[in-house]
């Protein structure tokens, strides 16, 4: 009988720490593919209207031209992401759904920039401009 009770308390624990994982994996999953808590309706992207989406296709065609650089100019690129953000909100003329979904990317993209431009060493703008990179990818993972 002792041998019974054993055999079943072991089971549940490792039932009850295999869901745990489980569950855990799972979260940690679910949050590493969508960082910025954007929702998808039938997994369909998010339409941008075209006088914003101009200024962001501007702030991806200046990363991309960065990332080809040889010794990279990150305060001229900064700058070029600060006009184009300027530039962005002023044209907002989004509502809606897909206005404040929007808005879950911009704000963090925002804050990258601002960090690059803070950055007070090459490495430092480094990992930011890295940063600015993975960020509009998420942006083009999420909106058209």
């Amino acid at each position: 009988m002792k041998n019974i009770f054993r055999i079943a308390v072991i089971g549940l624990t490792l039932m009850t720490i295999s869901c745990t994982n489980q569950l855990e994996s799972k979260e940690n999953s679910e949050s590493d593919k969508n960082i910025y808590n954007i929702e998808l309706v039938n997994n369909e992207k998010w339409e941008v209207n075209k006088e914003m989406m101009i200024h962001i296709k501007n702030m991806e065609s200046d990363i991309k031209s960065t990332s080809n650089q040889s010794s990279p100019n990150y305060v001229e690129l900064g700058s070029k992401l600060d006009e184009n953000i300027g530039l962005l909100t002023s044209n907002c003329t989004m509502t809606g759904k897909a206005h404040n979904e929007l808005h879950k990317w911009l704000l963090p993209f925002i804050d990258l920039v601002k960090e690059l431009n803070a950055a007070d060493s090459k490495e430092k703008q480094q990992q930011s401009f890295e940063a600015i990179k993975e960020s509009m990818n998420e942006f083009n993972t999420y909106f058209k």
